[in-house]
C-alpha cells in the first residue's frame, strides 16, 4: 500500500471513530462534530469541512483538480534533526553515515519510474534533516549552520553513487 493510501485509511478510520477534527485538506478547525454533516471529498473517500468541498465542487467544475499531496494532513511528518545547529562538514557525514541506503533506495524508486510526490513523501518522512526534495533533476538539500548541503545521485559502472555539494552561506 502506498503511503498516501495509508495516510487516508487512517485518517478515514480516526473520523469514523470521532478523533480527528480538522479539515484534512485544509487544516483547520471546521469540521463538524457530526461526520455526517460534512461534504464528501471528490478526492478520496473522506469527509471535508464544507469550505473544502465547496471548493472542490467549484473546481469540479472547472474541470480543475488539486493533488491529495497538497492536502494538510497529508504533509509529510518530518522527524526531528539537529542538522541546522551542525556545520555543513558534521552535516554531509551524517548523511552519508545514517541515511546513505535509504536515498539510494529512493532515487532507484525514482529510476523505477514510482511517483514522484510519493518518493518524496517517503523521503521527508525518513530522513531527519531533509529540508527540500527535488525529482527533477533529483536533488536533496540540508540545511545546516552556516549553509547546506545538497545530495546528487549517478550511475557508475560500479551502482549508484551518491555525491555531496558542501555551500557554505555567502559561497553560492
Amino acid at each position: 500500500m502506498k503511503l498516501i493510501e495509508k495516510k487516508l485509511a487512517d485518517l478515514k478510520a480516526a473520523q469514523e471513530n470521532g478523533t480527528y477534527t480538522r479539515c484534512p485538506r485544509c487544516g483547520r478547525d471546521t469540521m463538524d462534530k457530526e461526520l455526517y454533516r460534512n461534504a464528501l471529498s471528490r478526492a478520496a473517500d473522506i469527509m471535508v469541512c464544507g469550505s473544502c468541498g465547496m471548493d472542490e465542487a467549484k473546481m469540479a467544475y472547472m474541470n480543475a483538480h488539486d493533488s491529495l499531496y497538497t492536502w494538510a494532513a497529508l504533509q509529510p511528518d518530518k522527524p526531528a534533526s539537529d542538522f541546522r545547529a551542525l556545520t555543513c562538514t558534521e552535516v554531509w557525514k551524517r548523511i552519508r553515515e545514517e541515511q546513505f541506503d535509504t536515498l539510494r533506495d529512493l532515487y532507484g524508486r525514482f529510476k523505477e519510474g514510482e511517483d514522484a510526490e510519493e518518493i518524496r513523501l517517503a523521503g521527508f518522512e525518513s530522513c531527519p534533516g531533509l529540508t527540500e526534495f527535488w525529482t527533477k533533476p533529483f536533488r536533496l538539500d540540508y540545511k545546516a549552520a552556516h549553509g547546506r548541503v545538497v545530495i546528487m545521485f549517478r550511475e557508475t559502472a560500479d551502482g549508484i553513487e551518491m555525491l555531496g555539494a558542501v555551500i557554505e552561506s555567502g559561497k553560492e
